[in-house]
């Protein structure tokens, strides 16, 4: 595991942010999407996030020119897609300069046949829920060693210490790129536990 990267999403606080930075953490991720309960803005002071490298801006289902313009005024040239944005539209972020991470619903084998986009750079697959991310729930991991999609991925979903282990148990590793932790690393929505971050690094080193 000591090769897969970590990303940690849902940021909020600077402090927090801070604490975090000394561990291993490959992306930080930030949301974009105001009915997120870690929704960035609910924060007035968000200046800190300018000068942090290899962070991610969420997005969903936002509207092409804010998407540019966030990305601009913030500094970040990775975005995660994480709505129902077409092939087109991630072309024309692609065409901006940006990097794209798109976001997959997975709840059976289906739902991975359904895959057609080109214009990303890597997918992320989530649990399938009526919510946009951040549901604490997971998929049945042993369906990616059932897939044939040669693309690099974030497996996002549910992640905790407890189902750690069952990462182990998938054998198509050398797609899967990074683990995107969330609402099972929290003290509160958008307030990541640095405690329960440490014991994950623990585990991986």
């Amino acid at each position: 595991m000591k090769n897969i990267k970590v990303k940690v999403c849902g940021i909020t606080d600077e402090k927090n942010y801070c604490d975090l930075k000394k561990y291993p953490i490959s992306y930080f991720g930030f949301i974009f999407y105001k009915k997120s309960p870690r929704y960035i803005f609910k924060n007035n002071r968000i200046s800190f996030i300018k000068d942090i490298p290899n962070k991610v801006a969420v997005f969903v289902n936002e509207d092409f020119k804010e998407v540019l313009r966030i990305s601009k005024e913030y500094n970040f040239s990775i975005v995660q897609l994480h709505g129902n944005e077409s092939d087109s539209y991630c072309k024309r972020l692609k065409g901006a300069g940006l990097k794209i991470i798109k976001s997959h619903s997975i709840k059976d084998l289906n739902d991975f046949n359904k895959i057609n986009l080109n214009n990303t750079d890597f997918n992320l697959f989530d649990y399938k829920s009526k919510l946009f991310g951040g549901s604490g729930n997971f998929f049945d991991w042993d369906l990616l060693n059932r897939i044939s999609i040669k693309k690099k991925y974030f497996l996002s979903g549910g992640i905790s210490l407890e189902n750690f282990k069952n990462i182990k148990k998938i054998n198509c590793n050398k797609y899967l790129y990074a683990l995107d932790l969330n609402s099972k690393f929290e003290k509160y929505p958008g307030y990541k536990d640095v405690n329960l971050i440490d014991k994950l690094f623990n585990i991986m080193l």
